[in-house]
């Protein structure tokens, strides 16, 4: 999925060539698919209370694989927001929110292990799918590409049937009675001032994330390198991202006492990590900070449904999951073009900067989210009145002289 998700620059510009279209029109495209990857986990949420997470999966893998195959046998650029946008997006969507809830089925001390190396192919994909895809291109032209990719995808319905689903408490109850929408989605979620932070948090770090993506091949290209060099700035990012997903899951389960302050650490660093690119024109500098934002972007996103459990319980994590998949997608969709008016204004340079300010304010929520106490409603004071408890009587009853006496 990350990989196909990677690969969307080169679809866009083979399209480009292929038709009519214009970027800003065939951008949309990329936009579909990444946008509902994420924006449509509400409507995943309300389908896991009814549907096994197997089931899901697979029908999302059919949904890629079909939406590939359909965008092989035609040009029609609406038909196409449909079969490479709305399709796969919906599809990806359904098996990465049912991945999750799968694991949370099986594992509770080393969950964020677990976490860290089930979304450890994100970077994975980055880094390896995309050259893959630009070869299937040259190789088999573009309909032929998108003929290979569909059959690719089938084989997501292959290990989404290998996964054996736990069926949840809240599940049973949803298959044995109808439910309100109160029932299907649980709106005093947003009553706890914590889960607000930490959701808005999660929504403005994705804001930031969007940025490197465009904005590092821009710097390489500006200070003289070669648009392959210049790649390679993303490539490192993706490496860095499954490499610090597994390793700070391995973390987390080993020793679960310092992972609050652990991550805090973690959103530091990021926060840093892209400002010097801003003042500098080394390109192993450059490297090395694309390495470090990535690694620890990958441990933020990998680290917020195990948070999510911590604030919110275990069996409300769908719901709350699906917020904070929500806010992804949004964050995904405007972060560049925020990005783009800040540096219409300030220069290109000005991307790193707004980016070390937008998570500098996703510490802060972060921080409060995780070390606030959440307050409790209090409950009034009832005076408390003891009825009269008449004193208990003793008789003596004397019995037959044969018998003792008894009280």
């Amino acid at each position: 999925m990350a990989g196909i998700q990677g690969s969307v620059g080169i679809i866009h510009t083979e399209l480009v060539s292929e038709t009519s279209y214009s970027l800003s029109v065939i951008g949309w495209i990329g936009s579909l698919m990444i946008g509902l990857c994420t924006m449509s986990s509400p409507f995943i949420s309300i389908l896991t209370k009814f549907i096994p997470c197997r089931i899901l999966a697979i029908t999302g893998s059919l949904l890629m694989s079909l939406g590939f195959l359909c965008a092989a046998f035609t040009s029609s650029v609406p038909v196409l927001f449909l079969c490479l946008g709305i399709l796969p997006g919906i599809g990806m969507n359904l098996i990465s929110f049912s991945s999750i809830m799968i694991l949370r089925g099986y594992f509770l001390k080393i969950l964020p292990l677990a976490y860290g190396m089930c979304l450890a192919g994100v970077g994975v994909g980055m880094v390896s799918f995309p050259p893959f895809y630009v070869y299937l291109h040259v190789t088999f032209g573009l309909q032929g590409s998108f003929l290979i990719v569909s059959a690719i995808c089938m084989n997501s319905v292959v290990f989404s049937g290998l996964t054996i689903p736990t069926r949840t408490q809240s599940q049973k109850k949803s298959m044995e009675k109808g439910l309100s929408l109160g029932d299907l989605f649980d709106f005093s979620l947003f009553k706890s001032y914590t889960f607000v932070m930490f959701v808005t948090g999660h929504l403005i770090f994705n804001i930031a994330y969007a940025v490197p993506f465009t904005y590092l091949p821009i710097k390489g290209e500006e200070t003289g390198f070669s648009e392959q060099s210049s790649a390679l700035f993303i490539t490192v990012l993706g490496a860095g991202s499954s490499v610090g997903r597994i390793l700070f899951g391995w973390m987390s389960g080993k020793f679960p006492l310092i992972r609050k302050k652990a991550f805090l650490v973690v959103m530091v660093l990021s926060t840093l990590s892209l400002l010097p690119v801003s003042f500098t024109s080394s390109y192993s500098l450059i490297m090395v900070c694309s390495t470090i934002f990535g690694a620890c972007a990958g441990i933020i996103h990998t680290e917020i449904p195990s948070f999510l459990i911590g604030l919110i319980g275990i069996d409300n994590l769908p719901n709350g999951l699906s917020v904070a998949y929500l806010q992804q997608g949004i964050g995904s969709l405007v972060g560049i073009p925020i990005a783009e008016a800040v540096c219409r204004r300030v220069g290109d340079n000005a991307a790193f900067g707004f980016t070390t300010v937008v998570c500098a304010l996703v510490l802060v929520l972060f921080t409060l989210s995780l070390y606030l106490p959440e307050r409790k409603p209090q409950t009034p004071k009832v005076p408390h009145i003891l009825p009269e408890v008449p004193k208990p009587e003793v008789f003596v009853v004397t019995m037959a002289e044969t018998g003792p006496t008894a009280a």
